[in-house]
């Protein structure tokens, strides 16, 4: 597995000022991490702000939603005194160079395209751009290397904490259970169980009531986890002949099957297609089950 390594230069020795993040020898991009009040004191020393590059404008708006402004420009150093004149919001620009003087006029506007629509698909930020960025004509061979630059670029500001080019991740949709109901009128026993289809997971509730004892006909597997939850007494309410779980109890995986769950409720050896109805009464055939 190959390793990249990533240098830092702090230029004025502190984590939260100017700075360069550089993938060293291998790769030409370059980024400049600039403070709107340090750009004027780090461009006096750093030539390759006064080449075309490509750049990030970064803060937050009144209500703290984050915003960027994504530019491309032949000199920094000039560009951002417009900047600071005509736009409040930015307090940080992320500034990118090739350290072997790579890009030209073409090749900024399309990297500059390029980055902004990699922002406003991902959505993540506000982009304070005024007007749409359109595709610049470029050939074939350049596009094929300012894509890949771009992809240094994408990296150097992940790396630096900035996610304007990534797609929020998706929140977890929780996965729902299928309720069932098992009851035994002989002894008063009353469980319910939430299958999850998708995992294969059999959840008995809190609430529910099952045997105290456990007989012969028990797996020894079964038989063993019914003890360490019956005995523990904050998962279990001992009871005469019943026990009342005080807490949601899933059935391990070696026994993860609807007879499982159901033997574990009964204490015996007991069929999961006959034990478990849903809401309807309606029972599973054992194919469903296993899909």
């Amino acid at each position: 597995m190959a390793i990249l390594t990533v240098y830092t230069k702090l230029l004025d020795k502190t984590l939260e000022g100017a700075r360069i993040i550089d993938m060293g020898s291998t790769k030409s991009c370059e980024c400049f991490v600039l403070p709107r009040d340090k750009v004027a004191e780090v461009a006096k020393k750093q030539p390759h702000l006064t080449q075309y590059g490509f750049y990030i404008l970064l803060g937050r708006e009144k209500n703290m939603k984050p915003m960027a402004y994504i530019g491309q420009t032949n000199d920094f150093t000039n560009r951002v005194n417009d900047h600071k004149q005509k736009k409040d919001f930015w307090d940080t620009a992320l500034v990118f160079v090739s350290k072997s003087d790579e890009i030209f006029p073409s090749e900024a506007l399309y990297l500059e395209y390029l980055g902004w629509k990699a922002a406003k698909e991902a959505g993540n930020y506000i982009i304070e751009n005024s007007k749409d960025i359109n595709e610049p004509h470029l050939s074939a061979d350049k596009q094929n290397e300012m894509e890949l630059f771009f992809e240094d670029i994408q990296f150097l500001t992940r790396f630096y904490g900035c996610r304007v080019f990534d797609e929020p991740e998706k929140p977890m949709v929780a996965e729902q259970g299928m309720e069932f109901r098992m009851k035994m009128s002989t002894s008063g026993l009353n469980a319910t169980m939430l299958f999850y289809r998708e995992s294969k997971r059999y959840v008995i509730k809190a609430g529910s009531t099952i045997n105290k004892a456990t007989f012969n006909s028990c797996s020894k597997g079964i038989a063993a986890f019914r003890k360490e939850v019956i005995e523990n007494k904050k998962l279990c309410q001992i009871g005469d002949p019943l026990c009342t779980l005080l807490q949601d109890i899933e059935i391990p995986e070696t026994s993860c099957s609807p007879s499982g769950a159901a033997s574990f409720c009964a204490g015996t050896s007991f069929q999961g297609t006959v034990a478990w109805e849903d809401k309807d009464g309606k029972r599973y055939p054992s194919s469903w089950w296993k899909e």
